[in-house]
């Protein structure tokens, strides 16, 4: 049986040599107790490094055959690249980790032990972290809200890390969808999912591609892929305003005339206004958000191919 090393890398000329080297060790550990997987490959899909990540590359590949790099001929982002490198891998496992170090190797044979017991995935989740706590708390509010409007249950903190089985494989080659965010695709593809728990490590070297900005924007589009039910919110919170405001003015009027001198004229009447007017706007907005989810559950996801300038097998 084989196994294969899903790596993609991004400027990380200083972490791979150190990292191949560590999945190197953790094959070599993983045949003393599952002989059963005597062949691997290790795949490196760059995102169009500016740096000499493919350089180092092959190098390595001039001492190990089993190697293969995929060169993107531009940088399509951190979900399409490692996605189109799951899909190019020829084990019957494929261990997808990245190449910043950040990711333990060791969790391959609990990964393998998962799977021969029966699970089609099993996946790395944070359980603590070495960086910024101020993230590490930001990003479980986030996950708490994918929670509780989600229309599937999302593994928590989890990223991408993991080993997958063929079958699933197969399984995600089927799936046509815009973004293949595994986030979302791998609990809505199968239910046999082992979580393993581990800790994130400090990066030691160079720094991550990553800004604010598209952190921001990755939360944003996962909960919308994610959900359906912010319609349901706002026509509920419009309902609720809508009584509030009726309920509100026998009470303004009342309190009108226990406190006639000490409440200035037109305050009852322009509160009322404002719950009225903000029920108003939020039962509308919850009708054009209801029909916009109609309308693409209806439309044909885009189709995004995956290019490579340069491909060493």
């Amino acid at each position: 049986m084989k196994i294969s090393i899903v790596v993609p890398t991004f400027c990380e000329e200083s972490n791979l040599r150190a990292h191949y080297l560590a999945c190197m060790h953790e094959l070599e550990e993983l045949n003393k107790r599952y002989s059963q997987y005597n062949e691997y490959e290790y795949l490196v899909i760059d995102n169009c490094s500016n740096d000499s990540t493919v350089d180092v590359a092959l190098i390595l590949r001039d001492s190990d055959p089993n190697i293969r790099i995929f060169v993107n001929d531009q940088n399509y982002g951190p979900i399409w690249s490692p996605f189109c490198g799951l899909l190019n891998a020829k084990g019957d496992a494929v261990l997808l980790i990245a190449a910043d170090l950040q990711e333990p190797a060791d969790l391959l044979i609990p990964f393998i032990h998962a799977l021969e017991l029966g699970y089609e995935a099993a996946i790395g989740c944070k359980k603590n972290t070495q960086e910024n706590k101020l993230m590490w708390y930001l990003r479980g509010a986030y996950y708490w809200v994918l929670k509780k409007i989600g229309l599937v249950k999302l593994p928590m903190r989890y990223s991408g890390f993991g080993l997958y089985s063929r079958k699933l494989l197969e399984v995600f080659r089927t799936v046509h969808i815009t973004e293949p965010s595994l986030r979302v695709l791998l609990p809505t593809c199968t239910s046999k999912i082992k979580a393993i728990p581990y800790e994130h490590q400090t990066r030691l070297h160079g720094t991550t591609s990553y800004s604010l900005y598209d952190y921001i924007r990755e939360a944003l589009k996962t909960i919308v892929r994610n959900s359906n039910r912010f319609p349901t919110y706002a026509g509920k919170l419009s309902l609720f305003l809508a009584l509030f405001s009726f309920i509100s003015v026998p009470l303004a009027i009342a309190i009108k005339i226990l406190a006639w001198s000490s409440m200035a004229p037109g305050i009852a009447t322009l509160i009322v206004l404002m719950l009225l007017n903000s029920s108003v706007i939020l039962g509308f907005l919850a009708l054009i958000m209801d029909r916009q989810n109609q309308m693409l559950s209806r439309l044909e996801p885009a189709s995004i191919h995956v290019h490579q300038s340069m491909i060493y097998e």
